[in-house]
């Protein structure tokens, strides 16, 4: 039971490590956050990349959604 727990919390680190080098976040930051908190830091990585993007795009930035 605790090395399935471990096992999900490494991947869990590792795919969102892997989120953060692709979206510009910092990626140790992320790695940890997602090895401590597991499944449950995604939604918070999720706003953090959108924020970001709004922080790049600027007040008048426009997107296109398909």
């Amino acid at each position: 039971m605790i090395f399935a727990i471990t096992l999900v919390l490494v991947y869990s680190g590792y795919s969102i490590g892997n989120a953060a080098f692709k979206s510009g976040l910092p990626v140790k930051r992320w790695a940890i956050a997602g090895t401590l908190f597991g499944p449950a830091a995604y939604p918070l990585f999720n706003s953090h990349k959108q924020l970001a993007y709004r922080k790049a795009m600027g007040k008048q930035g426009i997107t296109i959604i398909l």
